[in-house]
């Protein structure tokens, strides 16, 4: 199973990437350097802070900064090449974002004024070749707020149609609805919205989820290992 090394001497750091590492369910070990790396640690987690330098491994200002920077490792990719980044608008607006299809974070913004905030760490903190913005064409005011404030962005942006993308509205999710936004032109078929909704699995039931690949790349590597010893 690929893990994420951590080699660091900013107590800040560490402490913080070890919270978004949990938090991201992304699997990790602490690593001291008179033992050796593991072989399946497929990148290391270091402060920008720190003086020292070693191969694979990643320099963030934060921890999602670093976890972003290393997830494109996980995924045996040195980086994705095309990330989209899906807004639902709203008071509080949802923001998805897909690296070749993976679905690796959706959250809801606290306002629509911060929206901008996440779109310029997103964009500055994931390797990619090609990135777009699609915005869901509901809530004209705040559509038009976000639309203001991403004015200036060096982004590609679509308006396109979120009909349905809020379905079924008993477990309304704005994260939710970015995700299927962002799907959206060929890559989302509405028929796939599951006829019975649970707040827990709706993300894996719809979506390829850096969970899901990261779970079934641990699936896959236990049998292959089996496999071997038989």
């Amino acid at each position: 199973m690929p893990r994420v090394g951590i080699i660091t001497s900013d107590f800040k750091f560490y402490h913080d990437v070890i919270n978004e590492l949990k938090s991201w369910k992304i699997p990790f070990v602490s690593l001291d350097l008179k033992d050796g790396i593991p072989d399946d640690v497929v990148v290391i987690l270091s402060s920008i802070r720190d003086d020292i330098d070693l191969p694979g491994q990643v320099k963030a200002q934060d921890g999602i900064d670093g976890i972003r920077r290393a997830i494109p490792r996980l995924l045996n990719k040195t980086m994705f090449k095309d990330l989209i980044i899906g807004i639902d608008p709203g008071p509080k607006p949802g923001i998805a974002v897909f690296g070749d299809d993976v679905l690796l974070e959706a959250f809801e913004c606290p306002t629509v004024f911060s929206v901008r905030n996440f779109v310029d760490s997103i964009s500055m903190s994931y390797s990619y070749e090609n990135i777009m913005i699609k915005i869901g064409n509901g809530d004209k005011p705040n559509r038009e707020i976000i639309m203001s404030r991403l004015s200036d962005v060096d982004i590609a942006i679509e308006i396109v149609n979120e009909k349905n993308t809020s379905t079924p509205h008993k477990i309304h999710d704005n994260a939710l609805s970015a995700a299927r936004i962002a799907q959206i032109n060929g890559l989302y078929p509405t028929k796939k919205i599951p006829i019975k909704f649970s707040r827990k699995n709706v993300y894996e039931k719809e979506f390829t989820t850096l969970r899901n690949v990261i779970e079934n790349k641990n699936v896959l590597d236990r049998h292959e290992n089996s496999n071997t010893q038989t």
